[in-house]
């Protein structure tokens, strides 16, 4: 629509400078012929003044038909192309079967095989039927106390007597608190003796001092049958430092004089306040 607008105003002022005949239209005759009187009328510009009506006709028929091959050449293929036979397009229905994009379930693996342990290899004794002869016998039949113990088989077999009572099984010593016992554990020396050996191999740990951190750290400990220090924990801290502090010196200290009940030597558990003071 652009284009057809563009060449209906060139052709408006085509028209426009052909039909003013005033004085100042150069594209005049008459002035033209005036002015150029006394002058070479080979001289360029009055050629272009004559002519100019005639070079814009031609230049507008030329675009005109440059642009009327432009529009006009889709359409007139389209036109051409509507005689050929129009090719059927076909289209065919296949059935899809939507179960197999559907998400299969996987299959549970299959249980592990359970292999039966190994049988026990049962110790057995030759039944052997007694029988009447002149001849010694190189090794006599088991007797009666033989067959109680094991089981009568075809063969003298090595192995394992299925009749045997298993073992017992382990039982656990009791650990005893310290409220229980009948004479409580004790470091040797005393309770003095043992703040001094603690006092000995405390250090206190740097960041701790720095940041002025004292206190006391509550270690819980069991002394076995034997005085030895067992199964050290933490009670109640008081930050990280002190607290590893107070477990090695508990773990460093020797032997202890084991707890008693009836005279014998138990295991006994055991709370012991380590603390930490900054002088």
């Amino acid at each position: 629509m652009s284009y057809i607008i563009f060449i209906v105003v060139l052709l408006a002022v085509s028209l426009l400078l052909t039909v003013d005949n005033s004085w100042m239209n150069v594209l005049q005759q008459v002035r033209n012929n005036i002015v150029f009187a006394n002058h070479n009328r080979d001289y360029g510009a009055f050629v272009l003044r004559r002519d100019y009506n005639k070079r814009l006709g031609m230049a507008m028929m030329l675009g005109i038909g440059l642009f009327m091959a432009a529009v006009g050449t889709p359409y007139i293929i389209t036109k051409l192309g509507n005689g050929e036979e129009e090719m059927e397009v076909k289209k065919k229905i296949v059935d899809v079967n939507l179960e197999l994009f559907e998400e299969q379930p996987e299959e549970p693996p299959p249980p592990p095989e359970v292999i039966p342990p190994p049988q026990p290899q049962i110790e057995t004794v030759q039944f052997v039927a007694v029988e009447a002869a002149d001849e010694p016998v190189d090794e006599p039949p088991p007797t009666q106390a033989d067959l109680t113990e094991t089981t009568a088989g075809q063969t003298n077999q090595e192995g394992q007597n299925i009749d045997a009572p298993p073992p017992p099984p382990p039982v656990e010593e009791e650990t005893f608190d310290l409220a229980a016992v009948q004479e409580q554990p004790e470091f040797p020396g005393g309770m003095e003796k043992m703040y001094e050996f603690l006092g000995k191999l405390q250090k206190y740990p740097d960041m701790e001092a720095d940041a002025g951190i004292q206190g006391k750290v509550y270690v819980e400990f069991v002394v076995e049958k034997d005085g030895k220090i067992s199964d050290v924990k933490l009670k109640k801290g008081v930050s990280a430092g002190l607290d590893k502090e107070a477990q090695r010196l508990v773990k460093a200290m020797p032997n202890w004089n084991p707890g008693k009940m009836n005279g014998k030597a138990v295991k006994c558990r055991f709370v012991l306040p380590v603390k930490f003071t900054l002088r």
